[in-house]
């Protein structure tokens, strides 16, 4: 695997850094000779890269090589290059193609139907780019369209094993210099915005993902690391606990087919909530001792008062006993009298 490359396609599909401008100059310098190009995006705009993948089949002698996470429109770029290789850590991403759709507003009949025929027609012509985009995946991988679209539909990423398997990639390969995908914040920020699930991978140290995931999880790491699943899975367990979190912390947090999706405007409303949180407990425990000290003082003035009225009421009785004992004498002896 070559160190060098003409091309370093990263980013956005569509920007500055990955657009088909700046693909068609580069393979123009080298008309004659191959063509090495890195690959490490989460996808973009699909006409960008369906543009790039036919220069690329122009050209006739492109080699591309996948390495972090890789998804949507990024795995489409490389589809009419002559060869494809990824590293061994790297992810792939194939999905349906997704539009975006805003409307807040009051509608009546009429134009409700007005609205249901646009979005009808925005999933038919979301249907056509699916079957093109299978069709090219499917000539790649050598497989029925059918069984294509069906794994766009799942849109689960895949390891660079499965990637060969199903046959989006010739190669797999392990250099060193190749750094493995890490999910940091600005990573699961993308993704939100592009309605992609999180990879099974590991969160970056340091970042507020894996602050909240340490805060959040409820296992001993010795009984997660015994099953294999769930420690293979760890941000499920996150999800599931931050749902529950959500409306007390202020933010809205989406979970779709078992995947967390949290922006970084989100993950910093959250950490904000969660030091105003530590804070407010602390006073708290400070007023909880303060009132645990004031109840025992109270407790033990209860107590002598609790003592002192029985005293007094057996006082009272019995001189009011005795009292009654002198009348009754008295009475006794004026009727002695004569």
């Amino acid at each position: 695997m070559p160190k060098n490359y003409n091309l370093f396609l990263k980013g956005r599909v569509g920007y500055w850094d990955f657009n088909a401008d700046m693909v068609n100059y580069v393979l123009d310098k080298h008309k004659d000779s191959e063509v090495h190009v890195l690959i490490d995006s989460l996808g973009g705009d699909v006409a960008t890269a369906l543009s790039i993948s036919s220069l690329f089949g122009l050209h006739g002698n492109v080699h591309c090589h996948y390495v972090g996470m890789n998804a949507s429109a990024a795995t489409i770029a490389a589809m009419g290059a002559k060869h494809i290789s990824i590293d061994a850590d790297a992810l792939f991403l194939v999905h349906k193609c997704m539009s975006l759709v805003l409307e807040w507003d009051y509608m009546n009949a009429d134009e409700l139907a007005a609205h249901i025929a646009e979005l009808e027609k925005q999933k038919k012509d979301n249907d056509t780019i699916d079957g093109c985009i299978a069709g090219m995946y499917a000539k790649r991988c050598k497989k029925p369209k059918d069984e294509l679209l069906q794994l766009m539909q799942e849109g689960a990423w895949l390891t660079a094993k499965e990637a060969k398997e199903w046959g989006f990639v010739d190669e797999i390969t392990n250099d060193p210099e190749d750094e493995k995908p890490e999910l940091t914040d600005t990573m699961a920020t993308v993704l939100a915005d592009a309605g992609i699930p999180l990879p099974p991978i590991n969160v970056k140290k340091g970042t507020i993902l894996e602050r909240l995931f340490n805060l959040f999880s409820t296992k001993p790491a010795a009984k997660v690391a015994e099953n294999s699943t769930e420690a293979a899975q760890p941000q499920k367990t996150m999800a599931k606990t931050l749902t529950k979190l959500a409306a007390l912390l202020g933010a809205a947090v989406a979970v779709a087919d078992g995947s967390l999706t949290l922006t970084e405007d989100q993950a910093d409303k959250i950490e904000g909530k969660l030091a105003e949180q530590e804070t407010a407990f602390a006073d708290l425990e400070a007023k909880i001792a303060e009132k645990d000290s004031k109840i025992a003082e109270l407790e033990g003035k209860i107590n002598d008062l609790a003592k002192e009225p029985a005293d007094k009421t057996t006082e009272v009785q019995q001189k009011a006993e005795d009292e009654v004992d002198a009348d009754k004498v008295a009475e006794a002896l004026l009727k002695m009298i004569p």
